[in-house]
C-alpha cells in the first residue's frame, strides 16, 4: 500500500560515466553528519600487549588540541576470554552486545594489486592458519575482498561460519602482479595507490550505517611514493588531500585499519631513505621500525591515524592478524562535543588519558573540522553515488527492498538505443527511519533523496543509468502508522542487463542504500510505461 509517497522531481543529471569516474581523480566524498559528536573506539594495552577491558569512564581523559572534552558516552570494553599473557594465541575474543545493539565486524581483505603473487599465496596460506584456529562459529561476523587489478570484488560474503570463508579460500584467486608493480615507476605506483585509497574509502562508506566498530585488516603493503624526487608536486598534494579525506571518513564511521605486510622478514631488505612530506600537522606513523617515515609508508600511514596498527617484517602472519582481530573484539566506545565549535576545517590532535601511567591507550589521531562532515567539491556529481553503483559493496546506510514488473518501452526509447530489450516498473520500499524527515506547516513529513537505476551486465559494467531528484511526502495522517515509505519509477533494460541497481542517498544525512534487483526477478506485466 503507498503511504502518501510523492516523486515530484525526476530528470537526468549530467555527468562522466562511471567507469571514468573510476579512472580520473574523482571528487572526494561527503560523509554530512547531523552533529558534531566525535566518536572514539580505544583499546587499552599493559606493556606486554595484554588488552586491558577492566578501566570505567572516570579511568578516561580525552584531549582535543590538549584541551580536555567533557566525555558524553561511554560504553565498556568486551572482557577477554584468554588467560593473561596469551595474546600471541591466535584465536577471537568473544565480544559482548553494544549498548546499541550493533555488533563489531572484521573485513579481510588480501591485495593483490600491490602484493607479489608468492607473497599473496603466503598470505593466504597464514589466513588459512589463522582461520583453523578459530571456533566453528567466529566470534563476530566476517568478510573477505580482493583488490585486484580490475576492482576490489567481495571474495568471501560477510559471515560467521568459519568453514564457508575457508573454502573460500581454497579457490584459485592468484593473478599475475600488475605490469608496472614489476617494472616500477612513479605513475604506476601512484594509480595504485589512488586505487587502493578509493578501495577504502568504499568500505568506510558501504557500513558508515553500522554503528559498531569496523575492523579492517588489510594484508598488503605501500610504496615509498612520496618520498620519491621524480613524484610531481602536484600528485603529491592529490595524495596528501586524499589521505586527508580517507582519515576523515575512518573515524566518522567507526572503521579502524591495521595493515600487514605479507614479505614477511625480508633477507636482504631494501634500504628506504628517511624523510618525507606527510609528517606534518596530524600524520605520524607509529611504526618502531628505524628509518621508515611516514612518507615511506603512505598507504600504511593511514593504519596508525585511523586507531590501528602496522604490522611488518615478521612471518608469524596468522598472529598478527589475530592480534588485529582481537582489538576489534576489547575496545571502548567514548564520545563528546568538541568545545571549540569554530569548524574552520583545520586538523584537530586527539589524545587518549589513562588513569594508570603503565597503560597504552591508543585511538584515533583526530580529524578534521569540517562544518558538514567531508566536503565536496561540486565538480562531479557526488562521488560516493557513482562508487556505490560500481562498488562489489552493498551500502547499507538506507535499509530498502525492490521488486519489479517488465513493461513495454517507451515510445523514446528505441531512438536512443538499439540495445534496449525492455523497460521495468520498479517499487521500491524503504525503511522511513532510514530516512531524514521535516515536519511541513500542514503536518505532512518531508524528505530529500537522490535515487539512481543503473543497470548492470553479469561482468558489472555499467550499461546504463537514470538519476532522479525525488522529494518523498508522507501525510499527516500517516506518519504515526508508516514504517516505510513507498516509491515506484520506471527503467530501461538494456539486452545484457544481469540486474539493477538501485542507489538511494538521503540528501540531508549522506547516508547511503543499495539494493540489487536481479532481472531474471522481473515478471511480465501489461502494465502502461510511466513518465
Amino acid at each position: 500500500m503507498r503511504h502518501g509517497a510523492a516523486l515530484c522531481v525526476c530528470f537526468a543529471m549530467p555527468f562522466a560515466s562511471f567507469a571514468q569516474a573510476s579512472k580520473g581523480s574523482p571528487a572526494p566524498q561527503t560523509l554530512k553528519v547531523t552533529t558534531h559528536l566525535v566518536v572514539l573506539n580505544v583499546v587499552v594495552t599493559d606493556k606486554k600487549g595484554n588488552p586491558v577491558t577492566d578501566l570505567t569512564k572516570e579511568d578516561f581523559k580525552v584531549f582535543e588540541n590538549e584541551q580536555l572534552q567533557a566525555i558524553a558516552t561511554f560504553e565498556p570494553a568486551a572482557q577477554p576470554a584468554t588467560a593473561e599473557g596469551e595474546h600471541a594465541s591466535p584465536a577471537f575474543v568473544p565480544p559482548v552486545a553494544m549498548q546499541n545493539g550493533a555488533q563489531p565486524t572484521t573485513i579481510l581483505v588480501l591485495d593483490e594489486l600491490n602484493v607479489h603473487g608468492e607473497d599473496v599465496m603466503f598470505a593466504a596460506e597464514k589466513l588459512k592458519k589463522f582461520l583453523q584456529a578459530q571456533p566453528a562459529v567466529l566470534a563476530q561476523t566476517t568478510s573477505l575482498y580482493l583488490l585486484n587489478k580490475r576492482k576490489l570484488e567481495l571474495y568471501g560474503t560477510p559471515t560467521r561460519n568459519r568453514d564457508a570463508l575457508l573454502a573460500v579460500l581454497k579457490k584459485t584467486f592468484i593473478e599475475l602482479a600488475p605490469h608496472d608493480l614489476e617494472s616500477g615507476g612513479a605513475q604506476g605506483a601512484s594509480d595504485r595507490l589512488l586505487a587502493s585509497m578509493i578501495a577504502l574509502g568504499e568500505i568506510a562508506l558501504a557500513n558508515a550505517d553500522h554503528k559498531a566498530r569496523k575492523n579492517v585488516i588489510w594484508i598488503g603493503h605501500g610504496d615509498p611514493l612520496l618520498s620519491d624526487s621524480a613524484m610531481d608536486i602536484v600528485d603529491r598534494e592529490r595524495f596528501l588531500k586524499w589521505i586527508h579525506y580517507t582519515a576523515n571518513w575512518l573515524q566518522q564511521t567507526q572503521t579502524t585499519v591495521y595493515t600487514i605486510d605479507p614479505r614477511g622478514v625480508e633477507v636482504a631488505p631494501a634500504t628506504v631513505a628517511s624523510g618525507g612530506l606527510i609528517g606534518t600537522e596530524s600524520l605520524i606513523s607509529r611504526t618502531s621500525e628505524p628509518g621508515l617515515t611516514l612518507a615511506d609508508l603512505v598507504f600504511e600511514s593511514i593504519a596508525p591515524e585511523s586507531g590501528g596498527a602496522i604490522f611488518r617484517r615478521r612471518n608469524d602472519l596468522d598472529v598478527a592478524i589475530a592480534s588485529a582481530a582481537r582489538d576489534g573484539s576489547s575496545y571502548y566506545t567514548l564520545s563528546y562535543y568538541p568545545t571549540d565549535r569554530n569548524w574552520d576545517g583545520k586538523f584537530r590532535k586527539i589524545r587518549i588519558g589513562v588513569a594508570r601511567q603503565e597503560l597504552q591507550a591508543r585511538t584515533q589521531r583526530g580529524y578534521y573540522a569540517f562544518a558538514d562532515g567531508v566536503e565536496n567539491n561540486g565538480e562531479q556529481l557526488d562521488w560516493s553515488i557513482s562508487r556505490a553503483v560500481t562498488s562489489p559493496l552493498l551500502f547499507n546506510g538506507i535499509g530498502m527492498t525492490a521488486t519489479g514488473k517488465r513493461i513495454a518501452p517507451g515510445p523514446a526509447a528505441g531512438k536512443k538505443s538499439k540495445s534496449v530489450a525492455g523497460a521495468a516498473s520498479v517499487l521500491l520500499a524503504i525503511n522511513r527511519d532510514s530516512l531524514s524527515w521535516t515536519t511541513q506547516p500542514n503536518g505532512d513529513e518531508r524528505s530529500e533523496v537522490t535515487l539512481v537505476t543503473s543497470e548492470m551486465s553479469s561482468s558489472e559494467r555499467v550499461l546504463g543509468y537514470h538519476v532522479r531528484e525525488v522529494e518523498v511526502v508522507v501525510e499527516k495522517a500517516k506518519v504515526a502508522s508508516s514504517d516505510k515509505v513507498e516509491l515506484t519509477v520506471r527503467t530501461e533494460v538494456p539486452a545484457k542487463t544481469d540486474h539493477i541497481r538501485l542507489v538511494l542517498r538521503d540528501a540531508s544525512s549522506g547516508r547511503l542504500g543499495t539494493f540489487d534487483l536481479p532481472a531474471a526477478s522481473l515478471v511480465a506485466a501489461n502494465v502502461s510505461p510511466s513518465r
